[in-house]
């Protein structure tokens, strides 16, 4: 299982929403992966227009750090690259190009089923596992509203406060923060950098509209 894989929403919002996490097995390849995933970052770095955020627990979100940054700083015991993609186009082209270029490193691409599949099929790629997200069973009454729900379940590591969505929703209702501020003071906390602060701009602005 993977912390990018619970996202809640709707189709129309979630195609605006695609994670790409990098990691190299630590018993398989993690020896001589470092330069690797430097070059991978290499190739990230030509799609940066295309990024929402980006990151890694243990050096830094896009808010507080560069691409280059990273890539620098990047250690074995780093392992885990994410970035976050907020189309489909540029990130077939870039699974494209690392296909091409053939690391040996696995990617695993986060985001709605059928189009992740129908991508992958285009640039000839078969997927070696595919996992679901089969909603949540319970006592769902007690979890924040929708709105809410769609915002935090993008922090895989449930680090974004529900209160904290509600928090910043007042806030742009007051007028003393924008749509802007509020979706990345709220990406700010996502250490690992899935978190699409491009998509929550929107979700705030639908939340505060409706």
């Amino acid at each position: 299982m993977t912390h990018t894989l619970h996202r809640t929403g709707e189709a129309e919002s979630l195609g605006e929403d695609y994670v790409m996490l990098i990691m190299p097995s630590r018993e398989v390849n993690l020896e001589g992966s470092v330069e690797k995933v430097k070059q991978i970052w290499g190739v990230l770095s030509q799609y940066q227009d295309d990024l929402t955020n980006f990151g890694t627990n243990r050096i830094g979100n896009s808010h507080q750090v560069s691409l280059e940054e990273i890539r620098k700083n990047w250690k074995e015991t780093n392992r885990i690259a994410h970035a976050v993609f907020k189309n489909r186009s540029a990130l077939k082209a870039c699974l494209r190009e690392l296909k091409e270029q053939d690391f040996g490193i696995s990617v695993v691409i986060s985001g709605l089923c059928g189009e992740v599949t129908s991508l992958c099929s285009e640039i000839g790629l078969s997927p070696h596992t595919v996992e679901y997200s089969l909603d949540v069973q319970g006592k769902i009454e007690r979890l924040p509203g929708k709105g809410i729900l769609e915002i935090t379940t993008m922090c895989g590591h449930a680090l974004i406060s529900p209160h904290l969505v509600t928090k910043v929703v007042e806030k742009i209702k007051k007028g003393t923060m924008t749509y802007g501020q509020a979706a990345n003071e709220l990406s700010r906390i996502c250490d690992c950098g899935i978190f699409n602060p491009y998509r929550a701009e929107k979700l705030l602005r639908k939340m505060t509209l409706s």
